[in-house]
């Protein structure tokens, strides 16, 4: 099995869990935030469905620089992120789809040129790993204690949480 093919069912399931999540988010939630120094709701999830595209970012690239990177659309309903969501998974499946080992051995680096900085610099498969699946992971799980902050069931991830009935 290549680690395309890997990484692709991973990123299907990791995928199809984040989206549970979104779908637990109502409209009114999204100028919540649980601390000044977090992110706003909709700022997370208007962040978090971008990730899915990144795989054809880093897969077809030798480099991602922020500074030449436009602002995206920012959603404001529920509809609209898991519209923009769902294409971006398709997106992701494709470039995984697309991409073979020898290309995710390839160096990449990701940087911003305007100031100076480089955050990453090494092999794609470590970035498809760090920046696509593990960023999910991350931002799903503080997604997660919004929810919870907000009495919302926060979906299983793995088996259930504390909303579901396991047995």
């Amino acid at each position: 099995m290549n680690v395309n093919e890997i990484f692709l069912a991973e990123f299907k399931e990791e995928m199809a869990t984040t989206r549970k999540f979104f779908a637990a988010v109502s409209d009114d939630l999204f100028e919540f935030t649980p601390h000044e120094k977090s992110k706003k709701l909709g700022e997370l999830i208007n962040h978090m469905i971008l990730i899915p595209s990144w795989v054809g970012v880093i897969a077809q690239n030798t480099e991602l620089d922020w500074s030449k990177v436009p602002t995206p659309e920012t959603l404001t309903s529920k509809e609209a992120i898991l519209k923009q969501f769902d294409a971006n998974v398709i997106i992701g499946a494709k470039a995984f789809e697309e991409t073979n080992n020898d290309q995710l051995m390839e160096n990449w680096t990701m940087k911003n040129s305007d100031a100076g900085k480089v955050f990453f610099s090494g092999k794609k498969i470590t970035a498809v790993r760090r920046y696509v699946l593990n960023h999910t992971v991350h931002h799903r799980a503080q997604l997660g204690v919004y929810l919870r902050l907000n009495n919302i069931a926060v979906p299983g991830s793995y088996v259930a949480s504390a909303d579901d009935t396991l047995f």
